[in-house]
């Protein structure tokens, strides 16, 4: 099992809801702001094959996300 890791790079990428969220080297998604929620979007991978996510580590790495956020 790979683990998610959450990255918040700064206060101005905290400021836009922006959370990096990568899997070993790759970077998988990045939260955002959208009607006044915050979401995750997933980008493909470049060589198109499908994300694979362990759920345990999904759900951790987004209440992190949640928390970082919120600390700025």
């Amino acid at each position: 099992m790979t683990e998610i890791n959450v990255i918040v790079t700064g206060p101005e990428e905290a400021y836009d809801y922006e959370a990096e969220f990568w899997r070993a080297s790759e970077l998988m998604g990045v939260t955002l702001l959208h009607e006044g929620r915050l979401h995750l979007r997933i980008d493909p991978r470049p060589d198109g094959s499908p994300w694979l996510a362990d759920v345990a580590s999904l759900a951790r790495a987004l209440v992190e996300a949640e928390e970082r956020l919120a600390a700025y």
